[in-house]
């Protein structure tokens, strides 16, 4: 199992930028695998990814994720062309449909049939990257529009630009591995893990690949705490986000997702109480046994236990998000996970 780094959000500073550039480079110092970038409504990832990877050498630099509502297919192509001309092999290139608050809320789309939109997304990607000329028929792309001839990506590109999908539902999971270089999983529970892998790695032998072909690549945070209760603390608020914010009353796929791993009752009460804006009351309802399973958080001794957890469970890289009060705090999180891992 390789190690990544995943950074937050990033927010608009020059010293958290640089804070940033460090970890990424701690981690490439301490042989970590890749660094990713987000995208939510503030930062857009491409960015970021070209600064980092202009001040790094070796380290890969992907997004987690490119949301798909917000550009053309055909200039997420242009864009991760752009890069790799840059920086070579050390792109990857991760997509996201995102959900309907994103989608509609903030890039205006119309959120429906979200797995066909994104099959025909990622085709379009493709198909664009390959240097052919872009012709597709689809419900959602439509290229060339009528009466106009195809063109051509003009820009050289030699370098290979894998493709990951994040995805949490059964359709979606299908999805990546049945079209996509890599799935990036949600909230993985190691031993809660199963059904999805089977889901996924069942899919992959019926699309004809081999599941060498496709890397699983989950993420949570990391804090680094001999005291467990405190470090739960640290990691409950970015949990509850998930479940109770991060999608509608009627649509949030992580809540969904620890619905199937127990949780149904309590998600669908923070989500009620998140919305409703009583965030702390939602936090003190965020089960510590889920928070305890879904982040890496404790001592050293813990933390190598559940990296040995994500391992067994067919991870093929496990990135972090370095948590701590100080930037010294974060570089000692990403050198002690490399160490654990290395036990």
């Amino acid at each position: 199992m390789q190690l990544g780094v995943i950074l937050g959000t990033w927010n608009g500073s020059q010293v958290d930028a640089a804070a940033m550039l460090r970890v990424v480079q701690e981690a490439e110092t301490s042989g970590y695998a890749i660094a990713w970038v987000p995208e939510l409504y503030g930062a857009d990832a491409v960015s970021l990814m070209s600064w980092l990877a202009s001040h790094t050498s070796r380290i890969r630099i992907g997004s987690a994720v490119m949301q798909i509502p917000a550009r053309a297919p055909t200039t997420t192509a242009m864009t991760a062309a752009s890069l790799a001309a840059l920086y070579g092999d050390r792109i990857v290139l991760g997509l996201g449909v995102s959900g309907p608050q994103v989608s509609v809320g903030w890039y205006g789309v119309p959120w429906s049939d979200p797995i066909g939109r994104t099959r025909e997304y990622l085709e379009t990607v493709r198909l664009a990257l390959s240097g052919q000329r872009v012709t597709y028929d689809g419900q959602h792309v439509q290229l060339p529009g009528e009466g106009y001839r195809p063109l051509k990506l003009v820009l050289k590109n030699d370098a290979h630009i894998p493709i990951y999908l994040a995805a949490i539902g059964p359709r979606n999971i299908r999805l990546a591995a049945e079209v996509a270089d890599g799935w990036l999983p949600a909230l993985v529970y190691p031993e809660r893990f199963d059904d999805s892998r089977k889901l996924f790695t069942d899919a992959v032998a019926a699309a004809g690949r081999s599941r060498t072909d496709v890397t699983i690549a989950a993420s949570t945070g990391a804090v680094l705490n001999d005291d467990l209760a405190m470090a739960r603390d640290v990691y409950r608020p970015y949990v509850t986000l998930l479940i109770g914010g991060m999608g509608t009353r009627q649509q949030n796929f992580y809540r969904n997702l620890v619905t199937g791993y127990g949780y149904g009752e309590v998600a669908n009460r923070i989500t009620e109480l998140y919305l409703a804006g009583d965030v702390k009351q939602a936090q003190a309802l965020t089960p510590d046994e889920l928070i305890d399973n879904v982040g890496l958080i404790g001592d050293e001794a813990r933390m190598r236990d559940r990296l040995a957890a994500y391992a067994a469970a067919d991870i093929d890289i496990f990135s972090i998000a370095p948590s701590g009060r100080s930037l010294d705090e974060k570089l000692h999180v990403v050198r002690t996970v490399a160490s654990a891992l290395s036990r």
